[in-house]
Order: structure tokens, then sequence, then C-alpha cells
């Protein structure tokens, strides 16, 4: 039997036919080709939800390609109407879960990679749900340039605290916890609000690779 990827919902309410138009339209103007990896920095966001943080980071590096990698339908579509509303030319969407798009792209090469409150999955006989674990961070560590840097954010401190011990374990690792602000913190998505509601303390971590 194979293992299942993913855990969590595709969609949350209905998608309009509009938003149906906007996602597809997109989805076939933007292909994500090969010959990007070779031509262009890269910045990666895991699991960008609503696509807040994505939309942020189009903005601000503007002479980068931005990849956001989700199969959430509802934030696909956000992001579509975004970019095709205000003309947003470096960004891509990667509609599945990230096990298929690093077996897809298999010379991809990332400058940064974000992964920002990832679903805990905090009941211990869930855990192995979670994204990143062991196995994902010698996936990932060996696709990131020199001197890129994994940013991981979450309010769940069981979580942050096995990713800090497996990312300790790498040798040739610099570790710096709390980057909270090294982020432009105007820049909250749905879960981060939701974290300051629930006054939930937020864990961070930057991994280098050197």
């Amino acid at each position: 039997m194979r293992k299942k990827l993913f855990f969590g919902r595709v969609k949350s309410r209905i998608l309009t036919d509009l938003q149906k138009k906007n996602s597809s339209i997109f989805l076939k103007t933007r292909k994500i080709k090969n010959s990007l990896f070779r031509k262009h920095k890269i910045v990666i966001e895991i699991g960008f939800g609503h696509g807040e943080h994505l939309v942020y980071l189009s903005k601000k590096f503007t002479k980068k390609i931005i990849i956001g990698i989700d199969p959430f339908q509802n934030g696909l579509a956000k992001v579509a109407k975004y970019c095709i509303q205000n003309n947003i030319k470096n960004l891509y969407i990667f509609p599945y879960v990230f096990e298929k798009f690093h077996k897809k792209y298999q010379n991809y090469i990332y400058d940064d990679l974000y992964i920002l409150f990832p679903d805990p999955w905090p009941k211990k006989r869930h855990q192995k749900r979670r994204l990143f674990d062991e196995n994902f961070l010698r996936l990932i560590s060996k696709k990131g340039r020199k001197n890129s840097k994994i940013f991981f954010k979450t309010d769940n401190y069981n979580y942050y605290d096995q990713v800090y011990n497996i990312a300790n374990e790498f040798k040739k690792r610099e570790l710096i916890r709390d980057f909270y602000h090294n982020l432009n913190t105007k820049i909250k998505t749905k879960y981060h609000q939701k974290a300051i509601k629930n006054e939930s303390k937020i864990y961070s971590l930057i991994i280098e690779n050197n």
C-alpha cells in the first residue's frame, strides 16, 4: 500500500466559477519548467495556505522566482486572482503536495525555503503525518544553494522542538532560534493571526546550509 501523502483539506469553501476560471488560467499560463531553476534564483514556500506571505515574497523579491507548493484550492484561487489583477509575473504555483514537486522537478534548487505554521498534528498518534521530519530535511538540504536558508515557524512547541533537534543533529548546519524580528511583522498569515488571538507563543528557526 502506498503511503498517503496528504492528510489535510484541499478546499474549505466551494469555489465559484470565476475562482475556478482564474485558477485554470493562472496554472495554464504560468507553468513551472525545469529551465526556471537554471536561469533564476528561487524562493519556495511549502504550505502557503491562503497565500498572504507568498504574495509578500513576490513583491519583496521581484527579481527572483517565487514558487508556492500547496494542494489547497482556495489558496490557489486567491493567489491566482491577485496575480492576474496585479500583473504579478514572478509567482508560480504547484497545486499538489511537496513530494510530487520533489519527484517531478529533480533538478530544482532554491535560495530560500519557507515553512510557516505547517499543520502540527498535535496528537502523538498523528505526529508521523508532520511534513518536517528527518527524511524531509535530508531531501531539502541537498537542494539548497550554498548559504541558502530554511525558515520554519510554528506555535506548537513540540513540533518546534522536534525540528530543532533534527536539524541540530545534522553536521554543517547553523541554527538561529527566533527569527520573528527578521521578518516583516506586518505580514501575518491567517494562522499567524490565529496564534496571536489564542495568545500562543510563536517559535521560529532559521536553518542555514553552509
